[in-house]
């Protein structure tokens, strides 16, 4: 596609690599092409290691903006389109919360776009390359590599398509499986071509890291390539293998403590439950970051934008009122009165239903947790509860519920009420992590900010599902002559 012809730069001899094209089709100055790194033998791993690292980047999506900050900026936007989150002024990720994201002028719909495309023609590139050598080194790299497109082809169809139940036949989005053509645009693969793509790769991911043991949870591993697919096919409506998948991939990891969930284990990769992330440093925060990053949005403790800017983020104030007093998962939030809360030595006075969830001690040097196994017990339940196993989706759920609230009993639900307990169950557990809003279009739930005492702000509107979908960028309309756009 012509509006994806990305490059690799080399930024040392280590794995850490950077690509930051501010122009869609521009190879930056000083930049290393693709093929220029094809004679170093550590290649393989330095551009590997590169796409990891822009993916948490400022710039990831091609821009400038304080809002392009890779996964974690795009899980805080998508979240802020949903009923649970809300931002209190028009701001950085402000365009979200108010749906001009979706428009295919506004530069949220070009981030999201160019985040993923840009990572896929790499990843491709290097999948070609890989194909001359099937050594065990490259077996592990290759799985990666399939995991990371899966993951960016799931997040590309669930913002630029319809939800798949129903929708299997629309148009979805383009398919680029080489680098052999970058110019060449492409049409719109169908929603259900998209999925079968993604699912093979994640399948043919999850058997090739069979064996691969990483050396830190910032790589992806046969456990992260499961936790991928199990979100995959619960979308899919393959709940048997959603099901097995969440079960195998959240095996083995402890659920986080109370003290944990509470204070700091939400900018920790060493959090027992992170299933992937990515642990930021002093250098890494040089490379691209700082103010533009997940902490400055979403730490109101702390001094950046949602701290000392005071572009909070609050919790909408039904789904805090059905948090039961005995969860200690509530206190994360404020109640619904202005209240004081001292975090890292330093106390501050906080408006009603702020979130004190995301808390760095750090200066913007916090982990990202891209993935957590507590997600998969809800993926499990679900999927059982749909392939009507309920005792068996009741007991998954009780299993992390009752380590949350010390006053859950196993619940008696069945039928819908026992998967709106579930989905209930997950966006209190989940919130600001974002799934709330992909569910709501899975699940086709309506957006609803305008209710009886509701605390949402300049995004106080509602909308049916149908209006979830995001325009595809003007700048790929523009230069692909092949792909139409959405209505």
């Amino acid at each position: 596609m012509k509006t994806i012809k990305y490059f690799i730069a080399a930024a040392a001899i280590g794995l850490l690599t950077s690509s930051c094209a501010n122009d869609l089709n521009t190879l930056p100055e000083g930049d290393i092409s693709g093929e220029q790194l094809n004679n170093d033998s550590s290649t393989p791993e330095k551009i590997l290691g590169g796409i990891y690292l822009d993916l948490r980047s400022n710039g990831a999506g091609g821009t400038t903006s304080h809002s392009d900050f890779g996964i974690m900026g795009i899980k805080a936007g998508a979240d802020l389109m949903s009923n649970d989150v809300i931002q209190s002024t028009n701001q950085h990720l402000g365009m979200f919360y108010n749906y001009e994201a979706t428009n295919a002028s506004n530069l949220a719909s070009e981030i999201v776009w160019t985040t993923f495309y840009a990572r896929i023609f790499v990843i491709n590139k290097l999948l070609d390359d890989l194909k001359k050598d099937s050594s065990t080194k490259n077996k592990a790299i290759a799985g990666q590599l399939l995991a990371l497109r899966a993951y960016s082809y799931f997040y590309l169809i669930r913002f630029y398509a319809n939800d798949y139940k129903d929708h299997q036949s629309e148009p979805g989005i383009p398919l680029v499986l080489t680098a052999s053509n970058p110019s060449q645009g492409l049409p719109r693969s169908t929603v259900s071509e998209v999925y079968g793509q993604i699912k093979k790769d994640i399948e043919e991911s999850v058997s090739l890291l069979d064996s691969y043991a990483r050396p830190s949870r910032a790589q992806i591993d046969q456990r992260a390539a499961k936790a991928i697919a199990a979100e995959v096919f619960l979308a899919t409506g393959d709940y048997i293998k959603a099901a097995r998948y969440a079960e195998e991939s959240k095996q083995g990891a402890a659920l986080m403590t109370e003290n944990e969930y509470t204070t700091t284990g939400f900018s920790n990769i060493n959090n027992p439950e992170v299933i992937w992330g990515f642990h930021n440093t002093i250098s890494t925060m040089s490379i691209g970051n700082y103010y533009a990053s997940f902490f400055s949005m979403f730490d109101n403790t702390n001094e950046g934008y949602a701290g000392a800017a005071q572009i909070r983020k609050l919790i909408d104030k039904r789904l805090y009122e059905a948090i039961p007093e005995t969860d200690y998962r509530k206190k994360v939030f404020n109640g619904s009165q202005s209240a004081q809360y001292t975090f890292n030595g330093k106390t501050k006075n906080y408006p009603a239903y702020v979130s004190w969830k995301f808390k760095d001690p750090s200066l913007f040097e916090g982990d990202y947790i891209y993935i957590r196994a507590s997600s998969l017990y809800y993926t499990e339940a679900e999927a059982l509860a749909r392939q009507g196993r309920e005792t068996e989706a009741r007991q998954v759920l009780f299993d992390i519920t009752s380590k949350r609230d010390k006053g859950y009993i196993l619940s008696s639900k069945t039928g819908n009420e026992l998967i709106n307990e579930i989905i209930l169950q997950k966006r209190i557990e989940l919130w600001g992590e974002g799934y709330a809003w992909f569910d709501m279009k899975r699940l086709g739930t309506p957006l609803e900010r305008i209710y009886p005492g509701t605390n949402h702000t300049f995004g106080r509107f509602n909308l049916t599902p149908d209006k979830f979908r995001f325009q595809i960028p003007n700048k790929e309309i523009n230069n692909n002559p092949q792909i139409k756009q959405n209505e």
